[in-house]
């Protein structure tokens, strides 16, 4: 995982120290395939290969993994871009909870729920929100990311969308994370790819 970044040292900027974007389209020639674009981090760039090759490419997942946090000011610029090149969508699956950690839970709940209404606006296709992997070895950040995906769970429902629950996956198996406690094995990204594929499938 040395491509990715994750910034163990909180600082106050909306940028962290190093900051990357992983953009990827799966098989662009095919137009007929049930295609979803998964939004989130590091883990959503192992998570989206292992997901398309689990579903024998019948749903192609594209992705636009990043380090940005909700309060990044080039995050939705760039989305916007990203999205353009995109010929169909069928879903969306978005994620965004191990970054961003300057944000206090009130300003993260904010800014997550003005996210999804920014997606909303701009995808017409299903949105599902994705609760955020837990963290092994940092307990009081692993609260935090509980606190996260209760707001997440929150918006979802106020705005009617579908969740899927990826911390009680990576709770169970917890024994499948890296020795950061961040990342994963990759039979945890098999199971975590394999819980997706479960909740979407009625596409």
């Amino acid at each position: 995982m040395s491509e990715f970044t994750y910034e163990s040292k909180t600082n106050e900027s909306s940028l962290e120290t190093f900051e990357w974007d992983n953009v990827w389209w799966e098989h662009t020639e095919d137009l007929n395939s049930k295609r979803v674009v998964y939004i989130g981090d590091s883990i959503s760039c192992v998570v989206r290969h292992i997901a398309t090759n689990l579903s024998g490419n019948t749903i192609l997942f594209d992705g636009f993994g990043t380090s940005k946090a909700l309060d990044n000011p080039y995050f939705k610029p760039s989305l916007i871009q990203f999205l353009s090149q995109e010929a169909k969508i069928d879903a969306l699956l978005f994620n965004n909870g191990l970054h961003g950690w300057h944000l206090s839970e009130s300003k993260y709940e904010k800014e997550y729920r003005g996210m999804i209404e920014f997606l909303k606006e701009n995808v017409k296709a299903p949105i599902f929100i994705l609760l955020t992997t837990g963290l092994e070895n940092d307990p009081e950040r692993n609260e935090r990311v509980k606190f996260r995906n209760e707001a997440a769970q929150k918006i979802a429902n106020e705005l009617k969308l579908p969740v899927i629950d990826l911390f009680s996956v990576s709770q169970e198996h917890c024994d499948l994370h890296l020795e950061d406690g961040v990342h994963f094995k990759n039979e945890g990204y098999t199971v975590l790819a394999e819980e997706i594929l479960k909740s979407i499938k009625p596409l």
